[in-house]
């Protein structure tokens, strides 16, 4: 098992890049671990924040599938 741990998603063509080598196979087809209040002891993160990110509101990082 291959994991790819980012503080922040995938932000960059870079990060990107390292997750499609990493994967062999297409990002559709793949599943993804969150965890949300990784970031509760940042003092700009707390549940609010993590209510966005898992929600699919995050503007930055979205989580939200396209359909």
């Amino acid at each position: 098992m291959k994991y790819l741990l980012t503080s922040a998603g995938i932000k960059n063509r870079t990060i990107h890049n390292a997750l499609l080598d990493l994967l062999g196979k297409p990002i559709a087809d793949c599943s993804a671990l969150c965890i949300p209040t990784a970031g509760y002891g940042h003092p700009l993160s707390g549940p609010g924040r993590a209510w966005s990110f898992i929600s699919g509101n995050e503007p930055r990082c979205p989580t939200r599938r396209e359909r």
